[in-house]
């Protein structure tokens, strides 16, 4: 624990925090004066997410939450992702700063609503979508879609951020599945208000500090406003090895046999690899077994390279069954190369502006700009092990001779006393740690123009408002990582000593054809870690540099009002059209895309896979409207009948590449009493398929995988007597058949698919609000929530096509089309990529209970108020079928717990204000679907996180806050880390966290 230097980083923020501050009065001088105004009361209707209709807040038919300013400025969220993810029906973000990245979208952050898939939550900024940042590749950091990056959005600028479930469809169009985000934005701001904050863990490392700056001002008599904001974030990332609770490498291993484990498999600590290590493992034999060909000194001691090039012990620790991965040891470390967060540094600039052209006539616009650079920090390095290949091959262990002038003459007689006669070359299993680290560096950069008209106009003595409005938005992201170059590796690697005396490179060497950083070719020394000049690495990497854009342009017109009343209640209405236009491309750059050769085809430069360019664009014309009946309200004084109110909401979109489908919602609320109301509400939303999805080119790929047919495999799925008579009934004897596909590799196609339908859900919800007269500020709502999902674009591998075929009673279907085999059954083709094969459940209970005390109704006066806040979410099912592969149960593992929630119990007083936060994620299994003896450990308990605020106000302009993550500093439930755990627990990893924030206003 260094909390010397944790308090070393607070007070230097602090510092520039009061330097910041110093500075403000002077920048307030240059605003218009003007005389501080009175108290407004809060408008009687809102325009609430999932709704155009203007209403109170809380009458809303659909379960709807709010995160509000004060709250977001207490936490010290620095992004919208971090206030969401602590709302228990989030599942784990899709994507975010934290855990392991993905080379082809570092530290972007999307969130998943109910656990559906970010892909299936719509978010939008004051109502209206947000241009998409997830790459266009199926190697990007989610599933293809329209999600929205997090980090572009100013949290300065955010008056509120309202979550609704399910019911965004008919209202907003595509992706609103499992719910909506609708990020709503301060309007019309006067004044100046600076902001800065300061933070660092307990551990003095992973500081972020934050500066803001939100200015507006009124003009033209009070006709128009600009606001302008500016936000600049900066952040430290952390590997796993700086916490004990990753560095510890906790693992699933398989205990040896002579333990006769009741176990499949058991957690042990310290996971090692020693068919490979940082500085090599040698070997007598093409081989990956050190107990076997492994090479040992006079003493009878397993040696490897040791980080300063020569020979030293190996240590097994103790060796699981399969023979190169053991607990505890020397051998290689993988756990402890990963990222647990990364750097990130972001700078937003927004302006908006409004003008009142006439009294009935408003001009609005915003111009948006994000800049933002995430690295990963580190990963997986490439390995060289005779697990991957023959020694030759790019993944194979490397073949060395005996005269390597790298190698001492003591080693060198030690390995060759472990030859066999005649042998002049050991091979050595290496994880190339010291040169391919995983580093990738991204930057997004994000332009947004939205413009636009709204006002009010009157028709047959009603009153009407009026939208219409554009958006265009566009996203770019580039990365840059140093990738292994593998004919330059292999020249490297060949070395002789010249005629001086010199180690180079074996002459003649024939450079790669793609530019690596210097074409110079220098010897490289693969014996130890660390020991590769500068001139070798840079000789041996290239700089690969995909870049992926993404384009958005929405046009949207719509009127609101009421039309007419009906039995003396005003029945409100809306209708209106949107046009929008997305488009996609990804170029994966020259290292990914391969080297041309001349019959057409491409081989990859280095190790990875071959990595196509995907471009594509589509376009809806929607037409949209909804109703709002209130059949029953106060004012018609029926005793026995308080609230009867009708919702019914439509949307028809016809999509360029899926056609035309209908979205609705039909709901209502009733209430006998003012005190408890209900509501219920059906709705059918569409997801339409991302341009990833139908456009991805077709692409060779190997698979092996269990033939349905195969005589060892018929006998299983969800009905062997259906599989084995389709396996008849296609020519196949199973009783004999074996099939080549499930020992040897064949060549697939994997495509994106133009057929593609649109996504379908029905969800429904039903539930109550109670908010009893006897007991002022107090509101409880209770609502149940089932999402069932039908025709889901999945990605189905060879041997799931197989297994939809055969074990489907209604043999042949269409996915019997999608292989083919020769006159003897044998599988030649088969094409695999995007199918509507899948079906996903979702059921719930949400609950929020909120409750306001201000301290003078109990006789203590001018004392504020305390607060309590709680959000609780039961998850009852989350359930996944594709095809007819068994069903995947999810419910109750780590990241989506049975029973989750937090609580707020807060004071706000004129002088300061307190926060306590305490966050449940209930017990998790790793899997809920293993066998009962598949694990010793099945899981993990529950656990419990608090955090606290303490603000103070220095003066009616500045004040101060101490913001304590982690107050307890707990640590996850052991072994968290284990099965994907890193993202629901990684306040526990962190540790304790201190931020210091200060705010001017003027």
């Amino acid at each position: 624990m260094n909390t010397a230097s944790a308090r070393t980083i607070i007070l230097r923020g602090v510092s520039a925090t009061a330097l910041l501050l110093a500075a403000a009065p002077a920048l307030a001088q240059s605003a218009s004066d003007a005389a501080a105004a009175a108290p407004q009361d809060t408008p009687a209707d809102v325009v609430v997410t999932g709704s155009r209709i203007p209403r109170p807040q809380f009458d809303t038919f659909q379960p709807t939450q709010v995160i509000g300013k004060n709250e977001i400025d207490n936490r010290g969220y620095t992004n919208v992702a971090q206030a969401l993810t602590e709302i228990p029906a989030f599942g784990p973000p899709g994507a975010s700063a934290t855990g392991a990245q993905s080379p082809f979208g570092p530290g972007q952050t999307f969130v998943d609503f109910f656990g559906l898939g970010s892909q299936r939550t719509l978010v939008l900024v004051d109502g209206r979508r947000f241009v998409s940042s997830n790459t266009a590749t199926i190697f990007g950091p989610v599933s293809p879609g329209s999600q929205v990056d997090l980090n572009t959005i100013p949290t300065s600028l955010i008056e509120r951020i309202e979550t609704v479930t399910v019911g965004g469809a008919p209202i907003y169009g595509s992706d609103a599945i499992a719910g909506t985000v609708n990020i709503i934005l301060k309007r019309d701001y006067t004044g100046v208000e600076l902001r800065a904050q300061s933070g660092v863990s307990q551990r003095g490392d992973a500081p972020e500090q934050q500066l803001s700056l939100l200015a507006g001002t009124n003009f033209a008599g009070g006709r128009g406003n600009i606001t302008v904001s500016g936000e600049y974030d900066h952040g430290d990332g952390l590997a796993a090895g700086s916490r004990a609770v990753t560095e510890r490498g906790s693992f699933f291993g398989t205990p040896p046999a002579s333990l006769n484990s009741p176990y499949r498999q058991v957690v042990y600590p310290g996971q090692r690899f020693t068919a490979f290590t940082a500085g090599g493992t040698p070997f007598s034999d093409d081989d990956y077994l050190a107990v076997r060909s492994g090479i040992r000194n006079a003493a009878g001691q397993l040696l490897q390279f040791g980080s300063n090039g020569r020979l030293v012990p190996l240590d097994l620790g103790t060796m699981m069954r399969q023979g190169f991965i053991s607990s505890g040891g020397n051998g290689f470390d993988m756990p402890s190369r990963s990222n647990l967060l990364t750097d990130s540094e972001r700078y937003l600039g927004s302006v908006r502006l409004s003008y009142q052209l006439t009294d009935n006539v408003r001009f609005f616009g915003e111009g948006w700009y994000s800049h933002s650079k995430s690295v990963n920090l580190i990963d997986e390095p490439n390995y060289n092990t005779a697990l991957f290949g023959p020694a030759g091959s790019p993944n194979g262990n490397i073949a060395i001779s005996l005269d390597n002038p790298y190698l001492s003459a003591a080693d060198r007689a030690t390995i060759a006393a472990n030859l066999p006669a005649g042998q002049n070359v050991f091979y050595l299993g290496r994880a190339l740690s010291d040169l391919t680290t995983g580093r990738a560096e991204s930057t997004v950069e994000t332009y947004r123009f939205v413009g636009g008209f709204d006002g009010t106009l009157g028709i047959g003595g009603r009153d009407f408002s009026w939208e219409a409005s554009a958006v265009y938005g566009r996203s770019q992201m580039d990365v840059r990582q140093n990738k292994l170059v593998e004919q330059n590796f292999r020249n490297a690697l060949d070395v002789v000593v010249d005629g001086s005396g010199n180690i180079v490179c074996r002459p003649g060497a024939v450079n790669a054809a793609i530019q690596t950083i210097s074409s110079t070719c220098a010897p490289l020394n693969i014996l130890g870690s660390g020991q590769a000049s500068q001139a070798a690495r840079n000789y041996i990497f290239a700089v690969a540099t995909p870049r992926s854009v993404n384009e958005q342009i929405v046009f949207n017109a719509n009127i609101k009002g009421s039309a007419f009343s009906l039995l003396g209640n005003d029945v409100k209405l809306v209708a209106g059209f949107e046009h929008r236009q997305e488009r996609t491309r990804f170029d994966p750059g020259a290292f990914y895309y391969g080297e041309p050769q001349p019959d057409g085809s491409r081989v990859p430069y280095g190790r990875s896979i071959l990595v196509d360019p995907v471009a594509g664009k589509y376009h809806t014309n929607e037409v949209f409207g909804e109703i709002v009946a209130p059949l029953v309200t106060a004012q018609n004084g029926l005793n026995w009948l308080h609230t009867l109110e009708f919702d019914g909401s439509a949307r028809w979109v016809h999509n360029s590449l899926s056609g035309g489908d209908l979205t609705w919602s039909a709901g209502g609320r009733i209430g006998f009493v003012p005190d408890v109301t209900f509501r219920g509400n059906f709705t059918r939303s569409i997801r339409s398929p991302a341009i990833t999805e139908a456009f991805n080119p077709a692409s060779i790929a190997y698979e092996a995988g269990p033939d349905p047919c195969d005589t060892r495999f018929v006998a299983n799925g969800p009905n062997p007597a259906v599989r084995r008579a389709n396996c008849v009934a296609a020519g196949i004897n199973p009783a004999t058949f074996i099939s080549n596909f499930s020992s040897f590799q064949i060549p697939v196609t994997v495509a994106g698919n133009a057929d593609l339908r649109n996504e379908k859900a029905d969800s429904w919800t039903v539930g109550a609000i109670v908010q009893p007269r006897f007991v002022p500020g107090l509101s409880l709502a209770v609502d149940w929530v089932n999402i069932t999902l039908k025709d889901a674009i999945v990605t189905l591998d060879g041997p799931s096509i197989l297994n939809a075929c055969y074990d489907s009673p209604g043999y042949p279907n269409q996915f019997c089309n999608l292989f083919t085999r020769d006159a003897n059954g044998q599988i030649v083709t088969i094409r695999e990529g995007f199918y509507n094969a899948a079906r996903t459940r979702s059921a719930g209970l949400q609950a929020t209970l909120s409750y306001r005390l201000p301290l003078e109704r109990i006789g203590v006066r001018d004392a504020g108020a305390i607060g309590l806040a709680v959000n609780y979410f039961y998850r009852d099912t989350l359930e996944t079928q594709v095809g007819t592969d068994d069903i995947k149960h999810v419910a109750g593992s780590i990241g989506y717990p049975r029973h989750s929630g937090t609580a707020n119990l807060s004071y706000e007083g004129s002088k300061f204000n307190l926060l306590l936060q305490a966050q449940y994620i209930g017990k998790g299994r790793f899997d809920m679907d293993a066998a009962p003896n598949a694990t010793d450990i099945t899981g993990v308990g529950d656990w419990w996180l608090f955090n606290a605020t303490v603000g103070a106000k220095v003066n009616e302009r500045f004040g101060l806050k101490l913001i304590v993550d982690n107050l307890f500093d707990a640590t996850p439930p052991y072994p968290a880390p284990l099965g994907n755990g890193t993202r629901p627990y990684f306040s526990g990893i962190m540790g304790r966290y201190f931020t210091v924030a200060a705010t001017a206003k003027f």
